[in-house]
């Protein structure tokens, strides 16, 4: 019986003992700090993100809040994006996160650490009222056959820093936070999808630079003051191949039930289509707007229907993805899987050979209630582009407006 009892007390001894240690254990302090992805060996993407409970932090980028949930394991901490595949894992130790963020569908992982501040680039940045007043042309990989232009917008808030993006025929880059100082752009963004740090030299009225996204991308960007300059209209970009041709579509839901355009649902309806990625960021600003929209107006005899070509390597895991994006968002029509294991925009036009092609996720598809096409818009002007942003939601009133009958 003592060795029994013996026994016991040790048993129970080490059970409080681990149970002590798992209460104990180290947790991120509430607080405000910064986060740092190495780009490039010894260069970092800088970008501020506060913890706000033992479960949550969120990422800052400008007037741009992003939620990612956080989950402590054993010795290790996860910070996972609540849209998103891509995740954080670290070591905490002292306050202090070194570890990787990781996409895995993609094979891509990039060093990261943190720490305890709210200074995202350390630097006591300078008004520029040139930069901030001026329109730029940008052209991205300059003299190469790949190159593209985009227009640079730069806007001042507090404390001399920076708010800007890049909007190019395909999408914007979300909103970039930075400064500058002594001729020295700096520029950066992450919310779990998107990671760009853009540094640049400006000389008189002309800008020089790199933009690294990730670790697995560096792109040279020359930019100029052009106020004039404007990119090829958003609706003239993707077309069908001939007249009185229809669009069609047909794939599973989430549930695995074929849905069709021809099914009797459709009948006599309206239809927005939207061909996307649960992986990308403007795709997801596109759904935000669409989700909202749809819960401020009334909307008779138009349907929504989003075509998902995600990258994850298995079907559950595309799967997966798109019922997060739907959760997270609200999202209450459907979003049927097209394509997985790649994202590539070739074998998507595959599917639909009516169209002459497809060069940006997001792409929308308006139908009117014959099923014939009225439009089509490439890419999305997100709230990061301002007065562009304002234009697409005018342009896109106008359009429901239309295909009601009003």
């Amino acid at each position: 019986m003592k060795i029994f009892m013996r026994f016991f007390l040790v048993v129970f001894g080490c059970i409080l003992l681990i149970s002590c240690n798992s209460e104990d254990s180290e947790k991120l302090e509430l607080g405000d700090y910064v986060g740092r992805l190495e780009v490039e060996n010894n260069k970092y993407l800088p970008f501020n993100f506060s913890v706000t409970n033992d479960s949550t932090l969120v990422v800052q980028n400008s007037s741009e809040i992003v939620d990612f949930s956080i989950v402590y394991s054993k010795d290790s901490i996860f910070i996972k994006s609540k849209v998103f595949e891509g995740f954080i894992k670290g070591i905490l130790i002292d306050n202090k996160v070194n570890g990787f963020f990781t996409i895995e569908s993609l094979d891509r992982s990039v060093p990261f650490s943190s720490y305890k501040n709210n200074n995202r680039f350390n630097i006591d940045f300078d008004e520029n009222k040139k930069l901030t007043l001026n329109r730029w042309k940008f052209t991205f990989n300059p003299n190469k056959d790949n190159a593209s232009f985009s227009v640079g917008i730069f806007n001042s808030i507090g404390e001399n820093e920076i708010s800007a993006t890049f909007r190019t025929t395909t999408g914007d880059y979300g909103y970039m936070h930075g400064g500058y100082k002594e001729n020295k752009i700096v520029l950066s963004t992450f919310n779990g999808s998107r990671a760009y740090l853009f540094e640049a030299e400006m000389n008189k009225d002309s800008i020089e630079g790199v933009m690294y996204a990730g670790n697995h991308s560096k792109t040279i960007v020359k930019g100029v003051i052009d106020n004039n300059f404007e990119l090829s209209n958003e609706y003239s970009l993707t077309s069908l191949k001939g007249k009185n041709q229809k669009f069609d579509f047909s794939f599973e839901n989430t549930l695995g039930k074929l849905i069709s355009i021809d099914d009797k649902f459709y009948d006599g309806k309206s239809m927005v289509v939207q061909l996307m990625g649960s992986w990308c960021s403007n795709c997801l600003d596109e759904s935000k707007f669409y989700v909202d929209y749809m819960n401020k107006n009334e909307l008779k005899d138009i349907e929504f229907v989003a075509l998902a070509f995600e990258y994850a390597k298995t079907k559950d895991d595309a799967l997966n993805s798109i019922q997060k994006l739907k959760k997270q968002l609200g999202i209450n029509y459907p979003i049927l899987l097209a394509q997985y294991g790649s994202s590539d925009k070739s074998r998507a036009l595959e599917k639909f050979p009516k169209l002459n092609k497809i060069i940006s996720y997001p792409t929308t598809i308006f139908l009117d209630k014959n099923k014939d096409v009225i439009k089509i818009h490439t890419g999305f002007n997100g709230p990061a582009t301002g007065e562009k942003y304002t234009e697409f939601i005018n342009e896109f009133n106008s359009t429901i407006k239309f295909l009601q009958g009003n």
